[in-house]
């Protein structure tokens, strides 16, 4: 589905030049739920945000169903809304000032006229809140009224009212409580298997990389030094930072969450 062909990304300042990310190739299988992880500062946000469309390579490509993202900079997508994220703070990245309806049903504005189908959209924006598990009343209020779990709901909502193939997951549990990642963990393995949907998801959470992922990329100064099944990266790791990054991060603490 997704296809990195030695992409880079350089920022550059008056002074210096910094590469985020450098010579990177991946792909991503349709239907798969890939991980990509690593330390912060690694990279990995830097190549979400180039496959939606925020930020855009110094060089290289990205290909989406054999069609090119990028071309001279300009941003290509095979349909408005056909890739879609959710990001890590759900109080920053709603709208406050917007209810929670209007939040949902925004992307829609970004489809063509003929393709909105505004006729059952009411319809749908119920059965969609009902599903990410709040209620219809929910609708006419506004994010500040929710809790942390509650609003990245709405966010998954809202990426999901445009019917996307590709969902970039950029830390989507890491702002919310222990208890409430759980939750919405399995409400995105759900949707990923009800909907046949293809996830990218960024952490740096091993544990919970273990338990939502099939293969794992593993990222390093800008580089994916690893790439395999996820039973075979936390087995078996071959690179050096692997075996050093499950070694720091996997505490006894997120073991037992793993086995639970």
């Amino acid at each position: 589905m997704i296809e990195i062909t030695q992409v880079e990304k350089v920022y550059t300042s008056a002074s210096q030049s910094m590469k985020a990310v450098q010579s990177m190739d991946l792909t991503i299988q349709e239907g798969e739920i890939l991980g990509i992880v690593g330390e912060s500062g690694s990279g990995k946000s830097t190549l979400g945000k180039m496959i939606i469309g925020l930020e855009a390579p110094t060089s290289g490509t990205i290909t989406y169903q054999g069609k090119s993202l990028w071309n001279k900079n300009k941003y290509f997508r095979v349909r408005p809304g056909e890739i879609q994220t959710v990001f890590q703070d759900p109080q920053s990245s709603l709208d406050p000032r917007m209810r929670v309806k209007d939040i949902i049903l925004e992307p829609l504005l970004a489809l063509p006229r003929s393709e909105r189908k505004i006729k059952g959209q009411a319809d749908k924006l119920i059965q969609l809140i009902k599903r990410v598990g709040l209620k219809e009343e929910h609708l006419d209020r506004l994010p500040h009224e929710f809790s942390g779990g509650q609003r990245q709901r709405i966010a998954i909502a809202r990426a999901l009212i445009t019917d996307p193939s590709f969902i970039v997951l950029d830390e989507p549990t890491s702002a919310l409580d222990v208890s409430v990642q759980a939750q919405v963990l399995n409400l995105l393995k759900e949707l990923q298997k009800e909907r046949k949907l293809t996830y990218m998801f960024i952490s740096h959470n091993m544990s919970v990389i273990r338990y939502m992922c099939e293969r794992v990329a593993v990222m390093y100064k800008g580089e994916i030094v690893e790439v395999g099944n996820t039973k075979d990266i936390f087995e078996t790791p071959k690179h050096a930072y692997t075996q050093k990054l499950l070694s720091s991060v996997l505490t006894v603490q997120e073991k037992k969450m793993v086995e639970i």
